[in-house]
């Protein structure tokens, strides 16, 4: 019996889904500050009216930026190094709600 092999898993790419990218990046967070930027921008313009992900994704923010904001208290925190770009040392950037509850 001949093996068959699905041509779109031959690749070693998979898409991930808003739900895995918001996890991801909540996951990267935690060393790669910009790539989590990047992840989870992509995740919030990849949010339609058929994916509405929003709760997970500001439960998410609220977690990353609770994390950032917590990092300067420890001692081996060394902020340059942790918001650095391109060998360039940025200030601290912070996610936005996507839905924020102080309009309500």
């Amino acid at each position: 019996m001949d093996r068959i092999v699905n041509p779109l898993n031959a690749i070693g790419y998979s898409d991930w889904g808003i739900k895995r990218t918001i996890r991801e990046a909540e996951n990267v967070s935690r060393w790669n500050p910009w790539k989590c930027h990047e992840w989870m921008e992509e995740a919030r313009d990849r949010m339609d009216l058929d994916n509405l992900f929003h709760n997970e994704y500001d439960g998410a923010v609220r977690r990353i930026n609770t994390y950032w904001h917590m990092l300067p208290r420890f001692r081996h925190h060394n902020p340059d190094e942790f918001w650095k770009r391109d060998k360039v040392s940025y200030p601290p950037t912070y996610l936005e709600l996507m839905v924020d509850d102080s309009d309500w």
